[in-house]
């Protein structure tokens, strides 16, 4: 009998913790009306990770903020976001051109395969 509550107590844990842990592994939803391109620069980011230019609609400036989940929401398969400084991401998407300051995104990334 001891061996059944000593088991049953971290199922149970394990049970509280489920919901958070798999809220951790979901991918926002893509938006099917958004399209956002992205390509490696040649420029790496260092640790495997290659700065990406994303690209978004001219016709729809967006916020940083915007921009930045529009683009870990439409990963390519085999990409994963890398993080950086928000200050980091602020200059190189800056160097991109003041002209394009609300339609382009530069952001680290690993991309396999």
């Amino acid at each position: 009998m001891t061996e059944t509550i000593a088991t049953q107590i971290p199922v149970r844990r394990l049970a509280w913790l489920l919901p958070a842990l798999l809220s951790a592994c979901v991918v926002a939803p893509r938006d099917p009306s958004v399209t956002v391109r992205h390509f490696a620069s040649t420029e790496s980011a260092g640790d495997g990770a290659r700065w990406h230019i994303f690209l978004f609609d001219p016709s729809q400036p967006r916020d940083l903020d915007a921009r930045i989940r529009l683009a870990r929401a439409n990963l390519n398969p085999g990409c994963r976001w890398v993080g950086a400084p928000r200050d980091e991401i602020i200059s190189k998407t800056n160097a991109q051109g003041a002209r394009y300051a609300d339609t382009v995104l530069a952001a680290p990334l690993i991309c396999r395969g």
